[in-house]
């Protein structure tokens, strides 16, 4: 008897855009805010190769398992006695740094880099990985405060990059118990667009106004573009601009007739992520 594959399918188009794709990137001063505001601007930490790993274990004792007449192992009972937060990764590059950081504590002076045996605070650093979604969204597994306990391992092959392994472990600190061992973020592809305050003004020459912004500061990596109509021109969030947007340099006058609407877009590499508009105003 032939099977019918496709009535016993399980994969829905939801579990599609949940699926990870490709290794991500390993970032250091990880801050979710500035995340969320442009996607891994001037954060990509260190050039990694190979795959990634993120393990997080419960350690768990049944208090009830003890006592006399329970023979079973009940829900009640179960308390967590610790947990494990720990990501695996493999350096494509091998500086000074990157060896500092496999070795966990040591000093790094000029080309010599040397084992501490004393850990102190600034040993422990905020370590991220990121891994891309097919949805455009993203998981982040984020170490507050790790360090290395892999210990230093490189491994190289004939005609072939080297790569330096780390393994990074999460901490508690009792000096503030509010840092977990690990953070996990789930961002999705789906934003929207911040809304500018734009005004306009008379500008210098006739037939110009002047445009100004308040309360925003353009993102590094974004730029300015506008669209003049009878009614304000619209941009969707993380739309690209097409060729009836111009650009403008945030401080030169705009020619455009009084009465009609301006829209003003700031764009990064990804897409429109705030815009307003306003009623011209032009010097006649």
């Amino acid at each position: 008897m032939a099977i019918d594959l496709t009535k016993i399918e399980t994969l829905t188009v939801d579990q599609i855009d949940d699926i990870q794709f490709d290794t991500g990137v390993f970032v250091k001063n990880f801050n979710i805010e500035q995340f969320r505001q442009s996607i891994l601007d001037g954060q990509i930490s260190r050039v990694t190769k190979d795959s990634f790993g993120v393990n997080v274990q419960r350690d768990t004792v049944n208090v009830l398992s003890d006592l006399n007449g329970v023979h079973f192992d009940y829900l009640e009972g179960l308390v967590t006695t610790k947990v494990t937060a720990s990501v695996t990764f493999t350096l494509a590059s091998m500086s000074a740094e990157d060896l500092a950081l496999a070795l966990g504590a040591a000093d790094v002076d000029g080309d010599l880099i040397t084992v501490k045996f004393a850990i102190e605070d600034d040993d422990f650093q905020n370590v991220a990985l990121i891994l891309p979604i097919l949805d455009g969204g993203f998981v982040i597994a984020e170490l507050p405060k790790a360090f290395s306990t892999g210990g230093l391992s490189i491994s190289t092959s004939k005609a072939a990059v080297g790569g330096l392994s780390c393994t990074m472990t999460g901490f508690k600190s009792l000096a503030d118990r509010s840092i977990q061992p690990i953070n996990l973020y789930r961002i999705t592809a789906e934003g929207s667009l911040e809304t500018l305050t734009v005004t306009s003004a008379a500008g210098t020459a006739a037939g110009d106004t002047k445009i100004t912004v308040t309360d925003y500061t353009l993102p590094t990596g974004a730029h300015w573009v506008y669209k003049v109509g009878t009614t304000a021109p619209a941009i969707g969030y993380r739309e690209i601009p097409d060729y009836t947007w111009t650009e403008w340099d945030g401080t030169s006058d705009i020619t455009a007739a009084t009465g009609k609407k301006i829209t003003l877009a700031a764009v990064s590499q990804n897409g429109a992520i705030a815009a307003g508009n306003a009623t011209v105003t032009a010097k006649a």
